[in-house]
């Protein structure tokens, strides 16, 4: 991608950058916030919450000589070899302490109250900033005692260390959020909500990231662009972002880099709907370029370490190349790492990143693998259910299990397909001693009917 892309594409706006729309939302919630106390900001999937968190609410808080912390989240793999004693507030305590000043065993046993109060100290206007607040809900999904815990810790934090908080979740977790509203101050009644864009919006920032680097992106072609990403009125931030990303490298590479007008055409001939795949296609290309690491192992890493049931998850196992490799993803905005206690966990960058990654993926194996293969994926993500193993009559056409250089589902997928067929013994042939088997076959069969017909 090129270095001079001014838009952000599949991630959350960092506090270093300006974003280039949403200054009267920004600046009713901190007002809000600082009259309220503690405040509930929700909104849609992909409306910019943590966008508008960092690049905008932060600042605006420190301008008025408030002390927020960054953008916290509860999301933390559970650690081996340690019982917390809530793992939110432990997720919570690794990122606001490490292990600096405590052993990880003392920030197990720390309580929300405890962690936060050394943390912000005892005085000033500190403001404690909870993103994707829906994690606690999500994350363990039967460990109600848990999250019981979480939110009474939570709202005796907020009045014993006299803290402000602003408190972000995605409004389609709302109904679940209702049972621990009571351990919470005011019961969360304060609430801010936060829309898609709408058209006036989706043009800031379709056109002003471009103006900023001298590029001019004219009314007509933006307006074109965002009436195709309106829908029925609003535009999605997220969606909005990758689609301009995407259209911005296929405008340089059409025009080259004397070119300084983005047009109606180039608009028109924006890829809405395969944007956020091409991106991620793009992406792998380059890396598999620069770095040599295989394709195929790049797409099962993001497939298999960093998504679950349709789901963002996350993981410290890095791809084949290590940190090179994970320091490329996170420039091209795919991935997004956390360090907590001196680990870096990864992430896709966002949640609609989920569904283009497998349609992706999906596409490249039908494109670059035997049918078998693909067959062995599918069974893989359908829970290994026997109606989709091989039948035998395409048994034929796949290798032996102890064939070099398969892979741990292949293996299993071929074996148990050859033990349904009931053909244990082919499962340690290859497909060309089959054939050799059956030519044999055929000859001695062509002999005994000569035979017969000479009556010998």
């Amino acid at each position: 991608m090129s270095a001079d892309n001014p838009y952000v594409g599949p991630r959350a706006f960092r506090d270093t950058e300006t974003l280039p729309n949403r200054q009267r939302e920004a600046t009713e919630l901190t007002n809000l916030l600082m009259a309220e106390r503690v405040v509930l900001l929700h909104a849609p999937s992909g409306a910019g919450k943590t966008s508008l968190i960092q690049a905008s609410v932060l600042k605006l808080l420190e301008q008025e000589k408030f002390r927020p912390t960054k953008a916290l989240r509860v999301e933390c793999p559970k650690p081996t070899g340690i019982q917390p004693r809530n793992r939110f507030s432990y997720a919570l305590a690794l990122d606001l302490l490490g292990r600096k000043k405590h052993d990880p065993d003392e920030l197990a046993a720390m309580t929300l109250s405890q962690v936060l109060c050394e943390a912000l100290g005892d005085s000033g206007r500190r403001v404690l900033i909870l993103d994707q607040l829906e994690e606690t809900l999500t994350l363990d999904p039967a460990g109600l005692d848990a999250k019981e815990q979480f939110f009474a810790e939570l709202g005796d934090a907020l009045q014993e260390c006299s803290l402000w908080a602003l408190l972000a979740i995605r409004e389609d977790y709302l109904g679940a959020l209702d049972r621990y509203l009571r351990y919470l101050p005011g019961e969360l009644r304060v609430r801010y909500r936060l829309d898609l864009l709408d058209k006036q919006d989706a043009l800031d920032a379709v056109q002003k990231p471009a103006q900023d680097t001298g590029i001019t992106f004219t009314d007509d072609a933006a307006m074109v662009l965002v009436d195709r990403l309106a829908g029925d009125t609003c535009v999605e931030p997220f969606q909005l972002q990758v689609v301009c990303r995407q259209l911005w490298e296929d405008w340089r590479s059409a025009h080259g880099e004397g070119a300084t007008t983005i047009t109606v055409g180039d608009a028109r001939d924006a890829d809405i709907d395969s944007a956020l795949g091409k991106y991620y296609d793009q992406a792998l290309d380059d890396v598999e370029a620069e770095f040599g690491v295989p394709e195929r192992d790049l797409r099962d890493w993001f497939e298999e370490e960093l998504t679950d049931n349709g789901r963002r998850r996350q993981t410290t196992a890095g791809p084949v190349g290590g940190t090179r490799v994970l320091d490329r993803l996170e420039d091209a905005y795919l991935i997004r790492s956390d360090t907590r206690g001196g680990t870096k966990w990864y992430e896709l960058s966002h949640d609609r990143l989920v569904a283009a990654v497998l349609e992706n993926n999906r596409a490249w194996q039908l494109q670059n693998l035997d049918s078998w293969q693909v067959a062995a994926y599918e069974w893989k993500r359908r829970g290994r259910q026997v109606k989709f193993l091989l039948p035998k009559a395409k048994l034929a056409y796949a290798p032996p299990v102890n064939t070099k250089g398969l892979l741990r589902h292949e293996q299993d997928f071929l074996r148990e397909s050859f033990q349904l067929a009931g053909d244990l013994s082919s499962a340690k042939l290859h497909k060309n001693q089959l054939r050799i088997l059956a030519a044999i076959a055929a000859i001695e069969l062509v002999v005994i009917i000569v035979l017969l017909a000479t009556g010998a």
